[in-house]
């Protein structure tokens, strides 16, 4: 094989790609990326067996081939390469990198080795791709981070209602869902991918900037981009939980505060946090007093301004647990809502509704 790639198409290509290879003790040209020149197409894959992609580059074959190269030594290769053009070439199992001032070989596996990637065919859904990326990165924080029950987690996608989708994502002690707005879109089912490979899909969507279809079938869901990228994810099999069941449907108090006076309370009892990042929150008619203690530090209370209203409360959370959600809160004002001692408090913007956060207490 022998072509030439532009040096920032390259690079941009690889730094799209490269996460995507993984090292894996059985199959080791995992690590690699599928370099094809074939029929007048410059073509690039990775793949680590959950999520895959290919995209096709321009450049000038002179020789067709195909050659399978670490991802990572490739990248780092060619970074710091200052021409704007760089010439590949295989001489047996070696790849040759050229330019003007420069060559390097590296090393490459058998091609023949690397995964066949095929294309899931289906009806193609027009999806606004910064928003269906928001929509994966307000919850994904959420999911499990264990395997065990693979359904807690992935992170959860249906059409609850019209021109728009609802993301979910819960660990069982919390529990994230986001509906943003898809115009036109009529998605009549419900899919689940693996949290990770949900974030590989919205960081794809930021970097390449358009507009993506979506297809997908029993165990596969992927995306197609205009400018000839393709990425798929395997599909997590079974039912998400009946979350709307949990949700609890009566209050005993609600607490109005500003967004960022909380976000500076936490910072200060975060560290006092102790091993199990417990604080305490205690509610009175006026005011939210936020403290933390730990044994071998010390401890801090803080009160902050509030509008309550209903029951005086005093509720022990992890403190990770209430301030991620915060992150994902456009509004100024952060309404909390208390089922009770021992029952689940729901966070929402003042006026946001498209954002609901539910998480359980910690037992003392």
């Amino acid at each position: 094989m022998e072509i030439t790639i532009p040096h920032i198409i390259l690079t941009k290509a690889l730094e799209l790609v490269g996460r995507i290879s993984t090292k894996h003790i059985t199959l080791p040209v995992l690590q690699c990326v599928r370099l094809e020149a074939k029929d007048g197409m410059i073509t690039l894959q990775a793949t680590n067996l959950e999520i895959s992609i290919e995209m096709t580059l321009s450049g000038t074959i002179t020789e067709e081939g195909i050659v399978a190269i670490p991802a990572q030594i490739f990248l780092q290769s060619i970074q710091f390469i200052s021409q704007k053009e760089i010439t590949l070439r295989t001489e047996d199992q070696v790849l040759q990198l050229e330019t003007a001032g420069t060559s390097t070989s590296i090393k490459t596996f058998i091609a023949d080795e690397f995964p066949n990637l095929s294309q899931l065919q289906g009806e193609e859904l027009k999806l606004q791709g910064s928003l269906f990326s928001f929509g994966i990165k307000s919850v994904a924080f959420a999911a499990s981070q264990t395997s065990i029950k693979p359904e807690l987690g992935s992170v959860s996608i249906q059409q609850k209602k019209e021109h728009s989708l609802t993301f979910v994502a819960t660990d069982s002690f919390r529990l994230m869902e986001k509906t943003v707005s898809q115009k036109g879109l009529v998605f009549d089912q419900s899919i689940m991918i693996p949290q990770k490979n949900a974030i590989e899909l919205a960081r794809i969507c930021d970097a390449i900037g358009e507009d993506p279809v979506l297809i997908t079938n029993e165990n596969q869901c992927a995306l197609r981009f205009s400018s000839g990228v393709y990425v798929s994810s395997r599909l997590v099999t079974g039912n998400f939980p009946d979350y709307v069941q949990i949700i609890p449907k009566e209050y005993v108090t609600y607490v109005t505060v500003l967004k960022d006076d909380l976000i500076r309370s936490f910072k200060k009892t975060n560290i006092f946090l102790n091993k199990f990042r417990q604080v305490s929150l205690t509610i009175t008619e006026s005011d939210i007093t936020i403290s933390s203690q730990n044994n071998e530090v010390g401890h801090t209370t803080d009160t902050v301004r509030a509008r309550v209203e209903g029951d005086e409360l005093t509720l022990s959370f992890n403190q990770q647990y209430i301030m991620e959600p915060l992150n994902y809160i456009n509004d100024d004002s952060v309404k909390m809502s208390f089922a009770g001692i021992g029952r689940a408090m729901v966070m929402q913007g003042m006026n946001d509704t498209s954002l609901r956060y539910l998480v359980m207490p910690m037992n003392k």
